[in-house]
């Protein structure tokens, strides 16, 4: 009888523990918090993704008395200002692109790593891994392309008279956000079956390509042909997780923001004295001195980063084991490589009578 996403749970523990503590190796430890950062694992926690989403509020917010965001930008060309502008917005396209594939190759190292209970080489794992890395980054454009898509067919045809009565000086009817309503009812609907999609992908496809050798919509033919013999079974899987995840973000929330405050609080205290210092006339807001604050910010956010992915560590070993023990019950290749048969010791030859003298 196959096991269920509650009989896995501690097996997934077991095989975390002994990944990661017996024995500790802390080359491995840093390129799994590497592999978190890069796929996003760390999201599978809660907690320690809440940290990262909150480090910009983390920051002292001073007064209107204390800095105008006026006096900051006084004096600077407005074309400086522009050409900022549009530097940052098409740097973060070219990023966000760059990260997508990072982490469709990412997610199979980490796959690797986990499923052999070791991390070694990443440089190896991601020559090993970009072929299917890169067609499972196909995967994920195409993901987001039809939610964009679908999210501008809902709501663009609502939000252009909410814009133009804005425009107008007017305040939106009743009848405007009671017609929201259906349409935001619609898109969360859509929104949950994309991260259900997203969550099969990368739990249960992502095993089938590497282990099978497949592609992504075959691995997916596979995988549904598997949900539809036993829906229960996945509904299960899903939910078990949803509560994890609760109780992980818990646990891991509190350490990863005492973690994350050891580097934020003395970075705060620097900004307070920069920004004494600007007002007080030391220096002035320029190119350079607006460029080597936006490097001295990225720096500590990368720090921090650093440090709540090593702290939540642990969450980034336990989640796709948690996967790879349920699905295990339902895909025998994955299976054998989670259990394989004991090695037995070479057999004694039978014994012989010595010959007669």
């Amino acid at each position: 009888m196959r096991k269920s996403a509650v009989d896995v749970i501690s097996t997934a523990f077991a095989h975390a523990a002994d990944q990661l503590a017996e024995p500790f190796r802390f080359g491995q430890w840093v390129r799994l918090a590497l592999l978190a950062l890069a796929t996003g694992e760390l999201s599978s926690g809660g907690g320690c993704s809440n940290v990262l989403r909150g480090i910009p509020t983390q920051f002292p917010k001073p007064s209107h008395n204390f800095m105008d965001p006026k006096d900051v930008l006084q004096g600077i060309d407005p074309a400086l200002i522009a050409t900022l502008f549009l530097v940052v917005v098409g740097g973060g396209l070219v990023l966000m692109l760059v990260w997508i594939y990072v982490a469709s190759v990412s997610r199979f190292i980490l796959f690797e790593a986990v499923l052999k209970k070791n991390c070694d080489s990443l440089s190896e794992g991601w020559e090993r891994w970009q072929g299917p890395g890169l067609r499972y980054f196909g995967w994920q454009l195409i993901l987001s392309v039809i939610s964009l898509a679908v999210a501008a067919v809902l709501f663009i045809p609502i939000l252009l008279p909410i814009l133009a009565m804005m425009k107008n000086h007017q305040q939106p009817g009743l009848e405007i956000f009671l017609a929201l309503l259906p349409v935001a009812l619609l898109f969360g609907v859509f929104s949950l079956i994309i991260l259900l999609i997203n969550l099969f992908s990368k739990d249960f496809v992502v095993p089938l390509m590497a282990l099978d050798g497949v592609g992504v919509f075959e691995g997916w033919k596979r995988l549904w042909a598997m949900i539809k013999s036993e829906p229960l079974g996945y509904a299960g899987y899903v939910g078990m997780k949803i509560v994890l995840a609760i109780g992980a973000s818990v646990v891991f929330g509190i350490l990863s923001g005492i973690a994350a405050a050891v580097v934020i609080v003395p970075s705060a205290l620097v900004v307070v004295a920069v920004v004494i210092l600007s007002r007080s006339g030391t220096f002035g807001w320029n190119a350079a001195t607006i460029t080597a604050a936006v490097i001295a910010f990225v720096i500590v956010l990368a720090i921090v980063m650093v440090v709540v992915a090593m702290v939540c560590v642990p969450v980034a070993v336990f989640f796709p084991a948690y996967a790879m023990y349920f699905f295990a019950e339902r895909f025998p290749t994955l299976h054998a490589r989670l259990y394989p048969p004991p090695t037995l010791p070479p057999a004694r030859p039978a014994w012989q009578p010595a010959p007669a003298g």
